[in-house]
C-alpha cells in the first residue's frame, strides 16, 4: 500500500498530523492497535477530565504567552528546548481556535456558564481549559475531519517494524489481528505512539501504550533525550482504575497504610510538615521532588517496600467529611464536584461513603525522540509528535501541556511530512521488504508465555525505576532487562498465535525502553523534577541539560548534550 505519509498512532498527535498532511493533498494513512476514538491514552485516559493550556487571559488577565513561557521553563529546570518552547506557547490560542471551530465542548462553570479555567500543574496562572472525559472529544473530532478528508484508517494493526536502507526510512511493516501482513510504503513515517505507561504494575496508560515509537525510533538510528523524566503519581487501583486528582489533597485527607497506619509522619526527616507536603501537592499531580509534596509518593514508595500496602498493592486515601471549599486554587472546588460526580457514575466509587484505595502508577514520558520544530528526527523520512516526541518540557511538565503540544506539533508536522513525503514516495525504495518481514517474524518459537516477560519487566520497573531510585537498583533493573531482551530475540518465548507475536514484540519495545530510562538516570547523578536519586537527593547544577540517548551494539549510550557518551 503506498502512500505520501503514514502515521503511526491514532491519538490526538497523530490524527492531527493525518489531518493536516491530508489537508493540503498527501495521500495519507493511519496505523493504530485499536480503534481510533476508542483506544489510546488521548482517548482512555483514566480521568474524569484533562487540561489544554490556552495563554490568552482569560482565566487570568495576567497571563499571557510570555508568562506561558517562563512557567514551562522554570518547570523544565533546564532540559528543554527553549525553541520549541517558544513555538508551543506562541501557537497556543490558534490550536484552541481549531478546537472551537470543531466543536469541541469544554467543562462550563454550571452557574456562570463561561468555560471553566483553572491553574495546572506547576503553572503560576490559571489558564487551563477542562475537557471532559480526558482527550476523547478530539480524538471523536479528528476521525471525523480525516473522514472528510479520505485518511485511510488502519484499525487492528500493530507495527512490529520500520522499513529503512541507507536512505532512511520508508514505511511500515506491520500485521493486523486476524494475522493479515501489512507492508505500508510512505515517504515519511509519522511516529505518534504515546508514552510507555504499560513499564509498571499500575498505570494510567491503556494496555496498547507499551513504547512502540520509542522503541521504533531509537533503533532505526534517532536520539531521544529526557527519558528519565517519567512522571508518577495516585491512582486508585480497586475497584476500577482512576486518576486520584490532585486537588484531591488540599483539604488534608486521611493518608493511611493497610494496618490503618498513617504513611506518614507529621513531621518528615528534612522538617517539612505533611499539611504542607499535601497543600503543595494540590498544585500538581505528578510526582516532583522539587518540593514538599515528594513526600507523598516517596512514603507510598516505603510502604510497598516495607509490605505495608494491601493485598493490591493499596493504602488508602480517606477525604470522607473534606471541605472542598477550603481549596485555595481558582476552579477546583467546581472540580471537586466533576471529580465526585465521574467515580460515582462512571467507576462506581463512592468516595462520600468509604476511603479510596490508591497505589503508585506510571503515568507519561516527558522525553521522546529528539526532533526540530517540524518533527523531523535526524533520521530521513522519519517524524515524531507528542508524547512520543521530546523537546517542550524537562524535569517537570506543565498540565495540560501535553494535549496542547499534540495540536501544535501535530499540526506542523503533518505540514512538514506531507511537504517530503510525496518527493520521496516517487523514489524506490531500496528496502528489502522480505528482509524486514523476516526479522520480525524471526521470535517465538518457544514455550515461555509472552506474558510473563511483561510481568517482570513490570516487576523490575516498579521496584527499582518507580519514583525513588538509587546507583544499585537502577543497574539490577537494568541487567534484568538485558537478560529478558536476549531471551525474547533468541526465540525462548512462544508466538503461537499473532498476540503472542505482538506481545513478544510489546514486551522488546518495553525492554528497550527501560533499559533507555535506566541508562539516563544513571547518568543523572542527582535529584530533578520527577528525578528522584536517594543516593543523590540533591540537584546539582551542573546536569542542569538534557540527556541524549542513542543506541548501540551494547544497548542504550546515555551522554550530556554536547558531551561524550558515558
Amino acid at each position: 500500500m503506498p502512500f505520501d505519509v503514514v502515521v503511526v498512532g491514532g491519538g490526538g498527535a497523530g490524527l492531527r498530523a493525518a489531518y493536516e498532511a491530508a489537508r493540503v493533498g498527501a495521500r495519507t494513512a493511519v496505523v493504530t492497535k485499536g480503534r481510533i476514538g476508542a483506544s489510546g491514552a488521548t482517548a482512555v485516559g483514566l480521568a474524569a477530565s484533562a487540561g489544554f493550556s490556552v495563554p490568552d487571559g482569560a482565566g487570568d488577565p495576567l497571563d499571557t504567552p510570555d508568562v506561558h513561557f517562563d512557567d514551562i521553563m522554570r518547570a523544565a529546570q533546564g532540559c528543554a528546548d527553549s525553541s520549541l518552547v517558544r513555538i508551543l506557547v506562541d501557537e497556543a490560542i490558534a490550536a484552541a481556535e481549531d478546537l472551537d471551530r470543531w466543536g469541541i465542548d469544554f467543562i462550563r462553570d454550571p452557574q456562570s456558564g463561561k468555560v471553566l479555567v483553572a491553574q495546572g500543574d506547576f503553572a503560576s496562572r490559571a489558564r487551563n481549559r477542562k475537557i471532559p472525559h480526558h482527550g476523547r472529544p478530539i480524538t471523536v473530532a479528528l476521525k471525523r475531519e480525516i473522514a472528510r478528508l479520505q485518511v485511510t484508517m488502519i484499525e487492528g494493526a500493530t507495527v512490529l517494524s520500520l522499513i529503512q536502507d541507507g536512505a532512511g526510512v520508508h514505511g511500515v511493516y506491520a500485521v493486523s489481528r486476524d494475522g493479515k501482513p501489512l507492508i505500508i510504503s510512505a515517504g515519511t513515517t509519522v511516529l505518534t505512539t504515546g508514552g510507555a505507561g504499560q513499564l509498571f504494575r499500575f498505570s494510567l496508560m491503556p494496555p496498547d501504550i507499551t513504547g512502540d515509537g520509542y522503541a521504533l525510533g531509537y533503533q532505526a538510528g534517532a536520539r531521544l533525550a529526557n527519558m528519565e523524566f517519567m512522571q508518577a503519581g495516585f491512582g486508585i487501583v480497586k475497584p476500577a482504575l482512576n486518576m486520584v486528582d490532585s486537588w484531591f489533597w488540599a483539604t488534608g485527607p486521611r493518608f493511611l497504610d493497610c494496618n490503618g497506619h498513617p504513611v506518614l509522619p507529621d513531621t518528615m526527616q528534612d522538617g517539612s510538615l505533611l499539611a504542607d507536603a499535601m497543600s503543595k501537592k494540590a498544585r500538581h499531580y505528578p510526582f516532583s521532588a522539587s518540593d514538599a509534596s515528594r513526600w507523598l509518593e516517596i512514603g507510598m514508595k516505603n510502604a510497598m517496600r516495607d509490605g505495608r500496602t494491601d493485598e493490591a498493592g493499596a493504602c488508602q486515601l480517606d477525604v470522607r467529611g473534606c471541605d472542598p471549599t477550603r481549596i485555595p486554587l481558582k476552579g477546583f472546588a467546581q472540580l471537586w464536584k466533576v471529580s465526585k460526580t465521574w467515580l460515582k457514575d462512571k467507576k462506581n466509587i463512592d468516595i462520600d461513603a468509604e476511603p479510596m484505595r490508591i497505589g503508585l502508577f506510571g503515568h507519561a514520558i516527558n522525553g521522546g525522540l529528539i526532533t526540530d520544530a517540524f518533527g523531523q528526527t535526524d533520521v530521513p523520512g522519519l517524524f515524531s509528535a507528542g508524547e512520543n516526541a521530546a523537546g517542550p518540557y524537562g524535569a517537570d511538565r506543565l498540565g495540560g501541556n501535553m494535549l496542547l503540544s499534540c495540536q501544535v506539533f501535530g499540526r506542523r508536522t503533518g505540514q512538514r511530512a506531507a511537504e517530503i513525503g510525496r518527493d520521496r514516495a516517487d523514489r524506490a525504495a531500496r528496502a528489502d521488504a522480505g528482509t524486514v518481514v523476516e526479522q520480525a517474524l524471526a521470535v517465538g518459537g518457544g514455550t515461555r508465555a509472552p506474558k510473563t516477560a511483561h510481568a517482570e519487566i513490570k516487576r523490575l520497573m516498579t521496584e527499582y525505576v518507580l519514583v525513588v531510585r538509587s546507583a544499585a537498583g537502577l543497574a539490577r533493573a537494568d541487567a534484568g532487562l538485558a537478560d529478558l531482551l536476549q531471551a525474547l530475540g533468541s526465540g525462548a518465548f512462544a508466538a503461537g498465535t499473532v498476540q503472542e507475536l505482538v506481545d513478544i514484540h510489546q514486551a522488546i519495545s518495553l525492554a528497550k525502553v527501560g533499559r533507555m530510562m535506566c541508562a539516563a538516570a544513571l547518568l543523572r547523578r542527582e535529584t530533578r523534577g520527577s528525578h528522584y536519586r536517594e543516593d543523590a537527593p540533591q540537584k546539582d547544577p551542573a546536569m542542569g541539560m538534557q540527556i541524549e540517548i542513542v543506541c548501540t551494539p551494547d544497548g542504550p549510550s546515555a551522554s550530556f548534550a554536547g558531551r561524550r557518551p558515558a
